[in-house]
């Protein structure tokens, strides 16, 4: 089997390799340092030691001490164990040897006739494994030593007592920073594991889950995403049993007084006389079935995308006037009365598609009738203007409050929640929304609480491209 990769995993062993690359360069640049900076101590000793041998010879020469007392203030300035002084005279012949070594260890008459000849040479050689900084210069001449030549060693020991040093240290900090960061990781990871699982929950869809925010940052902004995305999915989600309740409701409705008008003819409970009363209610019903299924068709092909518009040149103002007529029966019904009006003596034509343009005005019409008042009044104006031409649909009804404005585009929403007016499925105003941006038009609604809706269209007077309106094909 296959083992998952966790961002755990990844997160933590990505900051653990970087952690280590950056700690080998930076050990790697700093023992370059302290190597050069280490060698340049033991130069400056070299030239210190030399100007110690040079004054107190200078100052026995002065004082005229014998041999015996030069040799032991020499032995006292010597450090047998990591330095060496060796005096020559001026036929190179060794005359002092201030040192555990009881001859150089390495060829030194090149560099003691070199210091013979006045110059003064300084050298880091390494013989048998072992690094010796050495000078070999040159001394008074008037003196009976006419060449010094000092060795330092010792340098593998510091070398190596810092190299322990930075093992040490760089085994606490490995750890360290091991700890440091698998801490961190873990911190990093467990919003997201938890984002997982929350995620999980929703996909069956329980949203009673919630993602616990503790930052600011990208996981904390992630973390509020998941959350409001629960809530518009809990949000959608009850819509979507509200309108699958709805629907049953309106289906069933109808199908049940055709069927017991049906049956009351069969049985001769409704007079032969009446027939043809029963038979033009057992039409209303199955008018409204039809819309019912068509609207659901509707909104089957919006979220398939495969929605339609074939827009012709045609007459609006017709259109707005049959449309009022095909209502006559609910506006008398409801005793409602409608005001027509237009800014030109002309009718109006636009190019669109009739069948769709005809679909939004009657959803917009029939809001108006479900949501009027007995007696009321629907005012329906036809306008146009040099930019476009303007349909807006008015009512009396309750009106709508700021905060449903923003929602009555959104499938399934409803206004009525208990269904306290015959109001349809909330799905009409989301399929008037998309017609009219199939046709890259607007639409605008303005309402106050207690003062009625009023639904403005915006189409405009330019005949579009065949073009423009097969992409939406």
């Amino acid at each position: 089997m296959k083992r998952r990769s966790s961002i755990f995993t990844k997160l933590f062993f990505t900051y653990l390799f970087g952690s280590f690359a950056a700690f080998l360069v930076f050990v790697a640049i700093f023992y370059l340092l302290f190597s050069n900076d280490l060698k340049q101590d033991f130069t400056d000793a070299l030239h210190e030691k030399r100007h110690q041998v040079e004054q107190t010879l200078q100052l026995a020469y002065e004082e005229g001490q014998d041999k015996e007392a030069i040799i032991s203030t020499l032995n006292f300035i010597g450090d047998f164990d990591y330095r060496s002084i060796f005096l020559f005279g001026a036929g190179g012949e060794l005359l002092y040897n201030f040192s555990s070594f009881e001859e150089l260890p390495f060829e030194n008459s090149i560099y003691v006739e070199k210091a013979l000849k006045g110059e003064s040479v300084t050298e880091f050689i390494k013989k048998d494994g072992k690094a010796i900084f050495f000078m070999a210069t040159p001394l008074n001449e008037n003196y009976d030593e006419q060449v010094m030549l000092i060795a330092l060693h010792g340098y593998e020991q510091t070398a190596s007592r810092m190299k322990g040093i930075f093992l040490l240290a760089g085994i606490i900090t490995v750890l360290g920073t091991t700890l440091f960061l698998f801490v961190i990781s873990k911190r990093i990871a467990a919003p997201l594991r938890d984002m997982n699982s929350v995620a999980l929950e929703y996909a069956k869809g329980n949203f009673d889950k919630k993602v616990t925010v503790k930052s600011k940052d990208e996981v904390g902004q992630l973390g509020n995403s998941l959350n409001y995305m629960a809530k518009e999915l809990e949000s959608l989600d009850s819509m979507r049993k509200e309108f699958v309740a709805n629907v049953s409701h309106d289906m069933r409705s109808p199908l049940t007084s055709v069927n017991g008008f049906i049956v009351a003819m069969l049985d001769g409970t409704i007079p032969e006389h009446q027939h043809k009363r029963y038979l033009r209610l057992m039409k209303d019903e199955t008018t409204r079935l039809i819309k019912l299924v068509n609207d659901l068709l509707d909104i089957a092909s919006i979220e398939a995308g495969q929605m339609s518009i074939s827009p012709i040149s045609y007459n609006l103002s017709e259109q707005v006037r049959k449309l009022i007529a095909k209502v006559e029966p609910e506006l008398t019904k409801g005793q409602l009365e409608v005001s027509l009006t237009s800014n030109q003596e002309e009718d109006i034509y636009i190019y669109a598609d009739p069948n769709r343009i005809d679909q939004v005005l009657g959803n917009l019409m029939q809001n108006a009738i479900n949501f009027s008042p007995e007696k009321g009044m629907i005012e329906v104006e036809v306008a146009q203007n040099e930019q476009e031409v303007i349909v807006s649909i008015k009512d009396q009804g309750p009106g709508l409050r700021e905060e449903e404005m923003k929602f009555i585009w959104d499938r399934f929403f409803k206004v009525d929640k208990a269904r306290s007016q015959k109001s349809g499925t909330g799905i009409g105003l989301s399929i008037v929304k998309h017609i009219i941006d199939l046709h890259d038009a607007k639409i605008e609604v303005d309402s106050t609480p207690g003062h009625g809706t009023k639904f403005t269209i915006f189409i405009g007077c330019q005949t579009p491209t065949k073009d423009h309106f097969h992409q939406h094909q």
